[in-house]
């Protein structure tokens, strides 16, 4: 029981509820040092959900910084998706759209930049759910974290509409990886995380 209760002022853990409701805090202790002890083998179902969603965030970090970095220093053709489907959708090769309308050329890149600076933002918030909830044992990081990766999936099919409305055929190769690395990633993460906090 000390050792319990050292690990609760450790965490800075308020009581839970159902000490509070007469189960004995021992109990939940002992429940939680068990998720914890399970992510010291990273190869446990908790372990590899926990790696998923890490990599996820670092994608979306690494794509924001990288766009807002590098953006100006390369010439990038491609309007949304890939050279050979943006000139299906648009009717002309993106090189051409770009050169030749200024605007849309500035357009694009003031998008880029909040588009960039909201996959960087959204990254640091799922690493940090990942890290300090969902590696702790908590079922409140992981269903955060699952709620907010299938919110985005919407917003892709919106995004890509305009493609599937001219039959364009899409592949992974066409699709920013920021897209189909975290949709692809999604489920393999949430059972695992699932199972290995039963």
């Amino acid at each position: 029981m000390e050792n319990c209760h050292c690990y609760f002022i450790h965490r800075r853990l308020s009581l839970p509820a159902n000490h509070r409701m007469g189960k004995p805090i021992a109990e939940h202790c002992v429940s939680q040092q068990e998720r914890l002890n399970k992510m010291k083998d990273w190869i446990s179902p908790l372990g590899i959900s926990v790696v998923l969603f890490l990599v996820v965030g670092a994608l979306y970090i690494f794509t924001g910084g990288a766009t807002a970095l590098l953006l100006n220093k390369f010439d990038l053709n491609d309007l949304i998706v890939s050279n050979r489907t943006d000139s299906i959708v648009f009717g002309k090769a993106p090189a051409e759209l770009l050169r030749d309308d200024p605007a849309l050329f500035q357009l694009r890149t003031i998008l880029l930049f909040i588009v960039g600076g909201l996959l960087f933002v959204a990254g640091c918030f799922q690493i940090a759910l990942t890290w300090f909830g969902l590696r702790q044992g908590q079922m409140w990081a992981l269903a955060t974290l699952t709620i907010g990766d299938v919110a985005i999936l919407p917003f892709w099919i919106l995004a890509l509409r305009p493609y599937f409305q001219q039959n364009v055929n899409l592949t992974l190769a066409d699709l920013p990886p920021f897209m189909w690395i975290p949709a692809a990633l999604l489920l393999p993460a949430v059972v695992l995380g699932w199972i290995g906090l039963r």
